[in-house]
C-alpha cells in the first residue's frame, strides 16, 4: 500500500511539473510540490500524549523504574514503595485537563486470574506493597481542553509488571567477637519481611539486645540486597553495656511479619566463641 501511495504521489508531481513548466517554470512547480507534501508532516501536531512510569523502592532505598510494556528485571521484596507517575505532554500550546486512572491487579499463582488490588485516579500517587505475588499495572486516561466540555479518550498504554517474592528468615548459631575481622558480629538473613522484632537473652533470661521496627528502620544504612533481594545484616556485636560477653550459649527469639501477613516466630541458640580466631 505504501509503494502505491508513493507511485501515485510521484506521478502527481510529474503532472504538476509539466503543467508548471508550460506556464511559469520550475519555481511554481517547487511551490506546488511543497504544498502537496505539507499535510503528511502536520497531521499529528497538537495531539496530547501521556508519559507514564512506575518507580519501585526497596527497604534499603534501591530503586527500579519500569515503563509501559516492561517487567521488573528481577524479583522484588516487601515492603516495596511504589510511586506511580503520569504526565500529559503536547506541542500545541493549549491547556488540557488530564483524567488518569491507575489499576493494579494481582495475578493468582495457581489460576493466573487477575483480580483488582488497587485503584487510584491521581496523576501522581504512592502506595506501599506488603503482599507477595505478581502485579500488573494498567493505566487508562482521557483529557479535555481547558474551558471545553468534550472529553477525549487517550491512546492505549501497555501494562507494567513486577513480582514480589516470598518471605524468608535464616538464623545462624555461632560467631566469634574477638576483633580478628572474621565473623565478628552476629547477623541474620531476611527477605520480604515487613516488621521485625528481635530479642537476645543470656542463659538466665536477661535481655542482652533488642531490635524492633519496620525493615527500613532496622536495616543499616549500608545494607545491600543479594541477588534474591534479601539482606544479611548485623543484629548484635557481642557486647553488653559496652563489654564483650563471655563465651557461652545465648538465645535469640525472632518474631516477624512477612509479605501477605505471614507470621514468623523463630528461636535459635547462639554460641559465642571468642577463642575461634586467627592463630587459635
Amino acid at each position: 500500500m505504501a509503494k502505491v501511495r508513493i507511485k501515485v504521489y510521484f506521478e502527481y508531481l510529474c503532472v504538476l511539473k509539466r503543467d508548471c513548466m508550460k506556464k511559469s517554470g520550475f519555481l511554481r512547480f517547487l511551490c506546488a510540490a511543497v504544498m502537496a507534501a505539507t499535510p503528511c508532516f502536520t497531521a499529528l501536531a497538537g495531539t496530547p500524549q501521556v508519559q507514564v512510569k512506575v518507580i519501585l523502592v526497596s527497604a534499603s532505598g534501591d530503586s527500579t523504574v519500569i515503563s509501559p510494556g516492561e517487567d521488573s528485571p528481577s524479583e522484588l521484596n516487601a515492603p516495596l514503595r511504589a510511586k506511580f507517575i503520569s504526565e500529559l505532554v503536547t506541542d500545541d500550546g493549549k491547556s488540557y485537563v488530564l483524567f488518569p486512572e491507575w489499576t493494579v491487579k494481582r495475578e493468582d499463582s495457581q489460576t493466573s486470574v487477575e483480580t483488582d488490588y488497587l485503584k487510584r485516579q491521581d496523576r501522581v500517587t504512592e502506595y506501599e506493597f506488603t503482599d507477595n505475588g505478581k502485579f500488573h499495572v494498567y493505566y487508562a486516561w482521557s483529557y479535555r481542553e481547558t474551558g471545553e466540555t468534550e472529553t477525549v479518550m487517550g491512546a492505549d498504554v501497555a501494562p507494567m509488571k513486577f513480582t514480589i517474592g516470598d518471605s524468608e528468615i535464616r538464623l545462624f548459631n555461632a560467631f566469634s567477637p574477638n576483633g580478628d575481622g572474621i565473623n565478628d558480629v552476629y547477623k541474620i538473613y531476611v527477605r520480604s519481611i515487613v516488621q521485625l522484632n528481635v530479642a537476645i537473652f543470656n542463659r538466665w533470661g536477661q535481655t542482652i539486645k533488642t531490635v524492633s521496627g519496620k525493615l527500613d528502620q532496622v536495616l543499616p544504612p549500608d545494607a545491600q540486597p543479594d541477588n534474591d533481594g534479601g539482606y544479611l545484616f548485623e543484629i548484635w556485636d557481642g557486647t553488653y553495656h559496652g563489654d564483650v560477653v563471655n563465651d557461652g550459649v545465648y538465645y535469640i527469639n525472632v518474631q516477624a511479619v512477612g509479605a501477605g501477613g505471614r507470621v514468623f516466630d523463630k528461636k535459635a541458640d547462639i554460641n559465642v566463641l571468642k577463642g575461634l580466631g586467627l592463630g587459635n
